[in-house]
């Protein structure tokens, strides 16, 4: 009876040292639970996004190539020998200015010698007159026939169309004569020269081409499910190599047929250069606005998450994350940003998801946003 008292004994205190042991185990891994739940994560200057005020615009994107909207090519109106060439390649040049002179002597004999026959023809009307003159008052005093008198009016009438005959030759003559001065049509930089002092001109070959750079016009192609949206008076900002600023144009016109091929439209899109800082010839890319809003929180479309659902964004307030439902009011797929609501200015957020974090996790700043 003794004996099996004593096992008794120990037998109780064998377990209470086991249950002492479990309960140690537990408290262990409860503590060991709390710590790391108490331990923020730290986020890098990357993983996070000011949400800030700013404009955002909904584009169509597209690409051209900038062209004068006004241009001329100048070509020789007579086959004569270059005198001079008066400007080059670069030069800017007024409307009327002279460009080139060609010899005119051939050309000045032509009008001396028409202005000779029209002095000799304005003198056999003047001679016809006065015979036409005389036979009338023969023909009342019944001295001449009827058909006398006709013959001095049909001579008459020769000589008049022989003097217009000869009015209009020697117009033309001096028209050819002022031709021998190459004039520019129009006013604008002279970025062609095909001729020099001393060669021949030959009649309609092209001597000149001017472009006046103070207006461009860029023409590009948009595709069939977009030109509905696109209507003259839109504006459209594009950018071109050498210049960092972006431009800004405007929607003229729209071609009405669609290009063969490739069932797309022709935009038209004027740009005013006052500046010169844009030249013809020039490579841009850009898009026409749809929309724009100003004064709006913009972030990147990665810190929204389930943007064609319900969208929503992970908010960092007092040291742990918070989702935050949202409202997007513009979506841009060029610039892949959004406008949205539910957020004001100032609040910190997730520029992206982060794989192991959730709701109500606690995260610390980078030092910068602290």
């Amino acid at each position: 009876m003794k004996a099996s008292g004593l096992v008794w004994v120990l037998l109780t205190g064998v377990l209470a040292a086991c249950g002492a042991q479990q309960d140690e185990s537990v408290a262990n891994r409860t503590a060991s639970s709390a710590t790391a739940q108490s331990v923020a994560r730290e986020l890098s200057q990357a993983d996070v996004e000011v949400a800030r005020l700013a404009s955002l615009r909904d584009t169509l994107p597209f690409t051209g190539t900038l062209a004068a909207f006004k241009s001329s090519s100048i070509a020789a109106e007579v086959e004569a020998r270059v005198k001079a060439v008066l400007v080059r390649e670069g030069e800017a040049v007024s409307q009327g200015q002279e460009l080139a002179r060609l010899d005119s002597e051939s050309l000045d004999q032509s009008v001396s010698e028409q202005q000779a026959q029209l002095a000799g023809n304005q003198s056999r009307l003047k001679l016809a007159r006065i015979k036409l003159d005389k036979q009338h008052e023969l023909l009342q005093k019944g001295f001449i026939s009827q058909l006398a008198y006709d013959e001095a009016e049909s001579e008459f009438t020769v000589r008049q169309g022989e003097l217009q005959a000869q009015i209009s030759q020697l117009a033309r003559a001096r028209r050819l004569q002022a031709d021998s001065v190459v004039r520019a049509p129009i006013a604008g930089v002279v970025y062609e020269r095909k001729i020099n002092p001393g060669e021949i001109a030959a009649k309609n070959a092209r001597l000149f081409s001017i472009a006046d750079l103070g207006v461009l016009e860029l023409s590009a192609s948009v595709p069939s499910q977009w030109i509905g949206r696109i209507h003259a008076g839109q504006s459209a900002r594009f950018s071109v190599e050498g210049l960092p600023e972006e431009q800004e144009g405007q929607v003229v016109r729209v071609n009405p047929v669609a290009q063969s091929g490739t069932r797309s439209f022709l935009i038209y899109i004027r740009v005013n250069n006052g500046d010169g800082k844009l030249k013809a010839g020039q490579f841009a890319k850009g898009g026409v606005v749809l929309r724009q809003l100003d004064g709006q929180v913009v972030l990147p479309q990665t810190a929204v998450q389930d943007l064609n659902g319900k969208p929503w964004v992970m908010l960092v307030e007092k040291g742990r994350l918070k989702r935050q439902p949202v409202t997007v009011t513009l979506w841009s797929q060029t610039e892949r940003k959004v406008a949205l609501q539910g957020v004001a200015a100032g609040q910190t957020v997730l520029s992206a998801a982060l794989l192991g974090v959730a709701s109500g996790d606690a995260v610390s700043l980078p030092a910068g946003l602290k």
